[in-house]
């Protein structure tokens, strides 16, 4: 009884996520829709506009965590039909890091973005309206519930925290190159503060610490935390 609990759960919270994820990303299609861009200190903060939105950690991190939970979304259908809790290795990592990667924007809006935003005199809850509220706060939460909460098994090793980091790490060199590189990016960011490119890769590093300690905050939980008995 508790497998087919945590399994529909599971299914319910993935199936959201997706959903959520699929009505956003198509929502930044939307040719109806005027967009008016925030910029702070030469940076476009919320310029998420069709195939461009793509160059968003944020969209990336999301689609990467909606296509997680849709192969998620099979074992889940599978165990509760066969009343069963078992799902692949590979699955569990790869929704962990996309887990983690999701967690990862929730906290830079949250702690950094929207805090840079006040400081240039724009509303803190700018990037939580309209799409963002989905894309920066409720598909994460969604998202890290589900893995914290209903997708127990299997227990992973402590060294995929590291795992955890592949995504910011493959993010910050494309950033790095499109934005000091090519310089065919705006910083919208912020990282460099203005151009200045020699602060980089002090911001990157800090990001990536950052980022671990989030992958060790979402590794702990799963295994402590049990709610359905």
């Amino acid at each position: 009884m508790k497998h087919r609990k945590l399994n529909v759960a599971a299914l319910i919270l993935n199936l959201t996520v997706f959903i959520l994820t699929a009505y956003s990303v198509a929502h930044n299609f939307r040719r109806d829709i005027i967009r008016t861009p925030e910029f702070v200190n030469g940076g476009e903060l919320t310029d998420f506009t069709g195939i461009y939105s793509f160059r968003y950690f944020t969209t990336l991190s999301n689609a990467f965590v909606a296509i997680a939970a849709a192969i998620m979304l099979f074992f889940n259908v599978k165990n509760v039909i066969k009343d069963e809790y078992r799902f692949p290795r590979w699955i569990t990592v790869l929704k962990y890091v996309a887990t983690c990667a999701v967690a990862l924007t929730f906290f830079t809006v949250a702690l950094f973005l929207s805090p840079l935003l006040a400081f240039y005199g724009k509303s803190y809850f700018t990037l939580f309206k309209g799409n963002g509220f989905f894309f920066h706060f409720l598909i994460p939460a969604l998202a890290a519930l589900c893995f914290i909460l209903f997708e127990k098994s299997p227990e992973l090793p402590f060294n995929c925290t590291f795992t955890a980091l592949l995504p910011a790490i493959l993010y910050a060199f494309v950033y790095t190159i499109m934005v000091a590189g090519f310089k065919t990016w705006p910083d919208f960011y912020s990282f460099t503060f203005n151009e200045r490119f020699w602060a980089l890769p002090i911001t990157m590093a800090a990001m990536f610490a950052f980022s671990y300690g989030i992958s060790v905050i979402i590794f702990f939980p799963r295994k402590k935390i049990d709610l359905i008995k």
